[in-house]
């Protein structure tokens, strides 16, 4: 049982009504509700005798007064504190950017009760959302209503048209990774994962595959979970391989050591993802500017709330040469 004072037992004590108390405690008496001089004191000695604190968000979601709080909504099982998380930078973009536009962050996730969500969404003048187990159903319920909201990550998805996003220029790093392939050969191994594709993934392989044709190469697909030997050797064979995931490239190094085969001179290719974990300097990549996204994000729902609305927008990423990409 909650020990919480409520208006009720200031009310009580002072021996008004609750009104009185609510008029009072939020500077609106004299406006809807007359007080006298002598109950506003006793209110205010009642509420510190007994020491009311305000409920700040039910004082938001009456008033409406919450244009300083972004609710930040993952549909990913992380916390934005975990610095080995994909999504830690993300946050921290997004922290960044609000601190310096005077926003506070309500952190929330996809986990609790449905019926709470819209709640506790509404305790914000707005959200940013991140993730790719997305609930399209709660998200167009939101637009319907006139809710500021930001994807970040997403693109035109049907169904959700009038969704605001901000996200990478995949199509444009993708191709840009093709053309410097082209240079070591025509026949590329492409390797994702067996055990899910996200949309993202789904978007570059796209990409990939229409950017191959357009550039005549052959790319033969595997999907990969626990990679065997016979496995490792089969999609070595082209001596060029683009994997989807970062992660990926770690189940095919200790099959490199064991054939002492070299990056940069036995196998080439490169990773359809920035380094975010570090330690993959070899293989030909895009720069991580995942900060730069979140504060992006946070630009636009900030636009949101004025007559100079941002389009949605794509983030340039950069390539990064390596020794995977090149050929004496």
């Amino acid at each position: 049982m909650s020990n919480r004072v409520t208006i009720k037992d200031v009310a009580e004590r002072a021996n008004v009504s609750r009104a009185a108390v609510s008029a009072v405690l939020s500077d609106k008496d004299g406006k809807n509700i007359r007080v006298s001089p002598e109950k506003k004191d006793e209110i205010i000695r009642a509420a510190r005798a007994l020491g009311y604190v305000p409920n700040a968000a039910a004082q938001y979601l009456k008033s409406g007064d919450n244009n300083h709080i972004i609710s930040v909504f993952s549909y990913e099982k992380v916390s934005p504190f975990n610095t080995n998380s994909e999504y830690y930078l993300f946050f921290s973009g997004i922290e960044s950017e609000a601190e310096k536009n005077g926003y506070d962050l309500l952190l929330l996730n996809s986990f609790a009760k449905e019926k709470k969500r819209s709640t506790r969404i509404r305790l914000s003048s707005g959200a940013i959302m991140i993730g790719v187990d997305r609930d399209d159903e709660h998200i167009n319920s939101l637009i319907k209503q006139g809710f500021p909201l930001v994807f970040v990550g997403r693109r035109d998805i049907k169904g959700l048209e009038n969704l605001h996003y901000v996200t990478f220029d995949y199509k444009s790093a993708v191709y840009g990774i093709l053309e410097k392939l082209k240079k070591i050969g025509s026949k590329i191994s492409y390797v994702s994962s067996d055990s899910y594709i996200s949309e993202p993934s789904i978007d570059k392989s796209s990409f990939l595959h229409q950017g191959a044709e357009e550039l005549c190469l052959e790319i033969t697909d595997y999907k990969v979970k626990d990679l065997s030997e016979a496995e490792f050797l089969k999609i070595s064979e082209s001596g060029i391989i683009v994997f989807d995931r970062i992660f990926l490239i770690d189940l095919f190094t200790p099959y490199f050591n064991k054939f002492d085969m070299e990056v940069g001179k036995d196998i080439f290719g490169a990773v359809l993802e920035d380094d975010w974990p570090g330690g993959h300097e070899d293989w030909l990549r895009w720069e991580n500017r995942r900060m730069e996204l979140g504060s992006l994000a946070v630009k636009h729902l900030v636009s949101l709330h004025s007559s100079s609305v941002l389009p949605n927008s794509l983030i340039d990423i950069p390539l990064i040469d390596a020794k995977s990409a090149l050929k004496d």
